[in-house]
């Protein structure tokens, strides 16, 4: 028929991996929301105590990081350190 619409053609693609979907968390946070100037951006202690003890930071710090790649990386690299950290504690046995 004239005029007429056809069906969508129906997704081919496979979902995405978990680890894919995290990957592009990640990238998504750290690159899409740029403060060059730093504008509103929570001391850094309070970045660090997110990562180290999430339950003692303040919520705002966590709100805070969702909107600002810079600060997301900050929280990003904390929470790396914190983890091998933890690890090497692990391996040594303590």
């Amino acid at each position: 028929m004239p005029g007429a619409r056809s069906k969508p053609a129906k997704r081919t693609k496979k979902p995405l991996s978990e680890e894919k979907l995290l990957a592009l968390g990640r990238k998504h946070f750290s690159e899409d929301f740029p403060n060059p100037h730093r504008h509103g951006c929570p001391p850094t202690d309070q970045i660090r105590l997110l990562a180290d003890n999430p339950h003692k930071a303040k919520e705002s710090a966590l709100n805070h990081i969702s909107s600002c790649s810079p600060c997301y990386r900050d929280y990003s690299r904390f929470l790396q350190a914190r983890k091998a950290k933890v690890r090497s504690k692990f391996a040594r046995g303590k």
